[in-house]
């Protein structure tokens, strides 16, 4: 019994190996030879990067193995079953190979578009503020701080142009950013309303996050840092916003003490009354208050033409103006002009021509 079994093994592998030899003559011979054949050229192609064809010729190394059972049932196909499972392990791999490149590409593309984006918005903007602007100010420096540490983690390296670009503009604006800083820090400190202040201030501030992105960017460029240095510097000695508040208020206290009624041109009581008498009619209720003392800031009357025919239509005088407050306050108007029609051969219908708002506070003491 054991000698069959073995005779019977003996020969279940001579047929395998003689199946498989390369000097196989069964009648599957043509179909296996082109089996390897096409293996190997499709180990060629996977080998070089890989084709589009590469799933066909696949498909058509199995239908070889089929068509090899079919001819030669004894014939053993599990070298060629390898093969082809290796040639597809290949292909697959070649497959997620190219979809990881292609969405690395995608990747790149999208990052430089961010890139340039966040750039944009960090370069290429106006730091100048308005009073439209303090209600939301804080918060959008905050944001642009945050745009300024998110593009640092990000990589820039694709954004050459981008950069270049930028950079170009950056060291344009250098050029006059420190006499922008202190023109904008004397501005400040000579406000007399706390909300003209805070906006100097935050403009400041905005400047600052502003030199502060282009010197982390742009860390070999020492004219950025300088520039930071010096907004930084301005901010710190301000302090908070109730110091800019207070300085305002030091600010107004001193114009106050130190405005003065301008020394008068000539000295016509008739033409002071006028000037008192229209700010009065047009003007007592709107502000509160009623005119005490008119000072006559210009020589004669400016004649009104017409630009065509030349002829006289008018005429302007210029005074300034005290009034006084319900409040017990004293105000000066530095500029209030009155205005006279010509019609038929005399000035009529004296009034104001300018919207004259609210004068600056002074000491009573100092109306002489």
């Amino acid at each position: 019994m054991k000698t069959l079994l073995l005779s019977i093994f003996t020969l279940f592998f001579f047929s395998a190996v003689h199946a498989q030899d390369d000097s196989y003559a069964g009648p599957a011979k043509v179909t296996v030879k082109a089996f390897w054949d096409g293996a190997a050229k499709l180990d060629k192609s996977i080998a070089s990067g890989g084709s589009s064809m590469d799933a066909d010729f696949l498909s058509n190394l199995q239908r070889k193995i089929d068509d090899t059972k079919k001819k030669d049932a004894a014939y053993s196909t599990g070298a060629m079953e390898s093969k082809i499972k290796t040639l597809a392990e290949g292909i697959d791999a070649l497959k997620k190979k190219n979809v990881a490149a292609i969405q690395g590409n995608r990747d790149k593309i999208i990052n430089m578009q961010n890139v340039d984006k966040i750039l944009r918005s960090l370069f290429q903007i106006s730091t100048d503020v308005g009073f439209a602007k303090l209600k939301t100010i804080k918060a959008e420096i905050d944001d642009y701080k945050k745009r300024t540490t998110e593009v640092l983690t990000m990589d820039m390296s694709v954004n050459k142009n981008d950069l270049e670009k930028y950079l170009g503009m950056l060291r344009v604006n250098f050029k006059v950013a420190e006499n922008d800083l202190y023109e904008l820090d004397r501005r400040l400190r000579e406000q007399v309303v706390a909300e003209n202040a805070e906006v100097n201030y935050y403009e400041l501030l905005y400047k600052q996050a502003f030199w502060d992105a282009a010197q982390k960017v742009y860390p070999t460029e020492t004219d950025f840092a300088k520039a930071y240095t010096t907004a930084t510097k301005l901010v710190d000695t301000l302090g908070s916003i109730d110091n800019v508040r207070a300085i305002a208020s030091k600010s107004k206290e001193q114009k106050i003490k130190d405005t003065r009624v301008p020394v008068a041109v000539i000295k016509d009581a008739a033409l002071e009354k006028m000037f008192i008498d229209v700010f009065n009619k047009q003007y007592s209720e709107e502000f509160k208050g009623a005119a005490t003392k008119a000072v006559i800031r210009s020589d004669d009357w400016s004649i009104e033409r017409n630009e065509i025919t030349g002829i006289v239509t008018g005429r302007v005088r210029r005074a300034a103006i005290v009034y006084k407050g319900s409040n017990g306050k004293c105000y000066l108007v530095s500029n209030f002009f009155i205005h006279q029609e010509y019609v038929g051969s005399s000035f009529i219908e004296t009034k104001s021509i300018y919207i004259v708002q609210n004068g600056q506070e002074m000491l009573c003491e100092n109306v002489k």
